[in-house]
């Protein structure tokens, strides 16, 4: 079913389905709206239309615009992923700043709910539904306006970089362990099962089907000299998974597996990586980490010489009560 938004009629203004070749446009209100929020821009196309693929544009996605203007520069966008097997449906909203403050972002919010209310019956029977999204950690105003729509706080990502001087000098790696490039058509259960297990102790992990994770093995920004496998013979202990952009380098899925963990695995498979990166000729290295994270990953990033760049706050409601198969401690 198809949720409209309920936009102000006063403010002339229309939300429709977006399609790809809308990817241009919307590509450049979220650089305009992080580079207000941030002070950097760095979504490429090719992360935008990626994104897009893993939504339904006809019912879960709206592009704002000036009304008789559906060409040009929009206004406002939203999408709704689902993770977890629909365990949680995540809401995305971006407002060009200039246009902020007016329900624009409350209204589309509000549509992403209930389009989420639509869908929990998807969801495993038994199983608790969230309704969640993101804003600006330091920011009381997006806070208050979270709690407005009935979301709560639930916990503090940040963002960590690095700009790499000189060719990192290399890790020193535990005995009998090595790094290795993926190798495409061989690799994607093994990493799959690899990175399940390792993230089984990340807060609010949510397993990932293996059809569904795979599909990122076929997105614009996957490399496979980028990702990067931590083995112990043909076992593999760790993985760290790499992208490369016009802004830099970012890395995403780095975990070991617990039965290799207190043995400087991680450490070493993040100084590889930023190794690699150099040798692409990449000098800015980026990653996200939960800023409480029950594996200390915080710290072992800070021993590497990056720093936080950005705080974002996730904040929730609960769609239908039952019971929480997300990650809350080291014992699950």
């Amino acid at each position: 079913m198809r949720v409209t938004p309920d936009l102000d009629p006063s403010l002339r203004m229309v939300a429709r389905p977006p399609t790809v070749d809308d990817v241009p446009a919307i590509t450049a209100l979220m650089n305009a709206a992080d580079l207000h929020d941030y002070g950097a821009a760095e979504m490429s196309d090719e992360e935008v239309r990626d994104d897009l693929g893993r939504v339904d544009l006809e019912t879960d996605a709206w592009l704002v615009h000036d009304a008789g203007r559906r060409e040009g520069d929009p206004i406002a966008f939203a999408d709704l992923a689902r993770r977890g097997g629909g365990a949680v449906w995540e809401g995305y909203v971006v407002v060009l700043p200039q246009r902020r403050r007016r329900g624009i972002g409350t209204a589309l919010a509000r549509a992403l709910e209930a389009r989420a209310r639509e869908r929990v019956g998807e969801a495993p029977a038994g199983v608790r539904v969230m309704f969640q999204g993101w804003i600006k950690g330091s920011s009381e105003q997006d806070r208050a306006w979270a709690r407005a729509l009935g979301m709560e706080g639930q916990r503090t990502f940040l963002r960590m970089r690095i700009d790499l001087a000189e060719r990192p000098p290399a890790p020193e790696w535990p005995e009998g362990i090595q790094p290795r490039p993926f190798v495409l058509g061989q690799d994607e259960v093994a990493t799959h099962d690899a990175i399940t297990e390792a993230f089984a102790d990340h807060w609010g992990h949510l397993d990932v089907p293996f059809d569904e994770w795979v599909t990122r093995t076929r997105s614009h920004s996957f490399d496979a000299g980028l990702w990067l496998l931590a083995m112990e013979g043909d076992e593999i202990v760790a993985t760290s998974l790499g992208s490369a952009g016009p802004e830099g380098g970012w890395i995403g899925g780095l975990g070991t597996r617990r039965a290799w963990r207190g043995r400087g695995v991680a450490a070493a498979i993040l100084r590889e990586h930023f190794r690699v990166f150099w040798d692409r000729g990449v000098r800015t290295v980026q990653l996200g980490v939960d800023a409480d994270s029950l594996t200390g990953a915080t710290r072992l990033y800070e021993k590497a010489g990056m720093r936080v760049t950005e705080r974002h706050e996730q904040v929730a409601m609960v769609l239908r009560e039952g019971r929480d198969i997300a990650v809350r401690s080291l014992d699950g």
